[in-house]
């Protein structure tokens, strides 16, 4: 059937004029068929791409009451699955006791399995108040916090305590080398450089 051009609705065919406008038709002129309104056409749809999200950053594993710098202050180091956050939890004051009453609550459980959540009660309560927040939050909760990327660690030279219980993690970088004091016994410095190890594999050394 032909369609008005003027319009664009169909008519009779045979007819002169447009039964909708009146408009004369051309007889001659090709039947066409009504080309289809733009606005009737499904919009272009966007190319998106589906946005990863990022894998949430794990604490493996922690050593507390570690002495350094000057003035010397207390600060607890968080291995995660990618760097060391170097937490300040007091200054020389501290209890250097809990040393030893964390390690004994945390250290079975942070091999190969992260913290449990039992060992937060050995914990003293800065560290604690440190674990319960994520390592980005910790880095900005102090001014004197830092981080130590794995990458930037060439080796970990770690001293035992010897007679007067005072032992040594010195981490050598491609930066300054950092190095810390622990006044602690072998027995709970011992799990240290196993913690240490999983974290740094082929790096530690000891003394």
């Amino acid at each position: 059937m032909p369609f008005c051009s003027n319009c664009g609705s169909q008519v009779t065919e045979g007819h002169k004029f447009c039964n909708n406008c009146g408009a004369p038709l051309n007889a001659s002129a090709p039947q066409q068929q009504r080309a289809a309104s733009p606005q009737h056409q499904p919009p272009a749809q966007p190319n998106y791409q589906p946005q990863t999200t990022p894998l949430g950053e794990r604490v493996i594993g922690m050593i507390e009451q570690c002495k350094y710098g000057f003035p010397v202050n207390t600060f607890t180091l968080f291995m995660t699955d990618r760097r060391i956050i170097v937490a300040k939890t007091g200054g020389l004051g501290a209890n250097f006791a809990s040393a030893g009453v964390a390690s004994a609550g945390i250290v079975g459980g942070l091999i190969g399995a992260g913290l449990d959540a039992r060992s937060a009660g050995g914990m003293s309560k800065k560290t604690a108040e440190y674990y319960a927040i994520t390592p980005d939050m910790m880095l900005a909760k102090d001014k004197k916090n830092f981080e130590i990327h794995y990458a930037s660690v060439k080796s970990v030279e770690m001293k035992r305590p010897g007679f007067m219980g005072q032992g040594e993690i010195k981490f050598k970088t491609t930066g300054k080398d950092k190095r810390f004091i622990l006044t602690v016994s072998k027995e709970i410095f011992s799990p240290y450089i196993a913690i240490l190890q999983q974290a740094l594999p082929g790096r530690v050394f000891l003394k």
